[in-house]
């Protein structure tokens, strides 16, 4: 498992334990791996971490030019949330074994406007 993803599990873990959390199924924790793996050739890698619902999600920033959200919910979507610059995107996708274009079009256009 990838380390990053693993940290966001095992910080989690607390919270299913004390506040009802619903942790991530088998299903969310294979789609973020299949993500990861994804998204890894773009060289900048996301802040990864598990959401209170169970899903995944994972963050780019980009200072001043926005950010990016990508999440898995492990039932075969992809949802994403990103401001670019003045424009404003959310949607959600079909996640299969490649990055829906939509998802690949913002990460893009996040990762050329800078850091």
């Amino acid at each position: 498992m990838h380390d990053q993803l693993t940290a966001a599990l095992q910080d989690a873990e607390p919270f299913v334990a004390t506040r009802g959390w619903t942790p991530p199924p088998q299903t969310t924790i294979a789609a973020a791996e299949r993500l990861l793996a994804l998204v890894a050739r773009h060289g900048r890698q996301p802040a990864v971490q598990v959401d209170p619902e169970g899903t995944i999600s994972f963050d780019w920033e980009a200072g001043h030019h926005g950010w990016l959200t990508l999440t898995v919910d492990g039932q075969g979507q992809l949802t994403h949330g990103a401001v670019l610059g003045e424009d404003e995107f959310a949607q959600s996708e079909a996640f299969g074994d490649e990055l829906p274009d939509w998802a690949a079009t913002l990460l893009q256009r996040l990762l050329d406007a800078g850091h």
